[in-house]
């Protein structure tokens, strides 16, 4: 089904996040999985790639792709803005909203590498 990116959240940002990265579907399409050896799987709750709520991945994605990560005020939310495309000194940002940093930051590499829509599993979408 495709979703918004600005709507994505838990285990579909997850698994949009993994899409962006560059990450493979395995088993016929139950599980993705990325070089680092993290992976998502469609049919469990356990899976080992969550930067939507792990600093300790999100951060990379800080490091690779984040432009700014910015809150206007204590009740706003997150706005992140990820680089999507540079040509001659042009470039084109694409910015996100959430009610964290993560979701910011993923939504905004997602956004960044796929669109403003993404084609998420049904799975996916019932197990929030």
């Amino acid at each position: 089904m495709k979703i918004k990116t600005s709507e994505l959240t838990g285990k579909a940002l997850d698994w949009a996040v993994a899409l962006s990265l560059g990450a493979e579907i395995c088993s016929k399409g139950r599980f993705l999985e990325l070089p680092s050896g993290h992976f998502v799987d469609k049919k469990s709750r356990y899976y080992s790639f969550k930067p939507s709520s792990d600093w300790s991945i999100c951060v990379q994605l800080i490091d690779k792709y984040l432009d700014s990560l910015t809150r206007m005020c204590i009740d706003s939310p997150w706005i992140a803005s990820c680089k999507a495309v540079t040509v001659n000194d042009f470039s084109i940002w694409k910015v996100q909203e959430g009610q964290t940093p993560q979701i910011a930051i993923c939504r905004a590499v997602v956004s960044s590498k796929l669109g403003d829509e993404v084609e998420i599993p049904d799975e996916l979408l019932e197990a929030e």
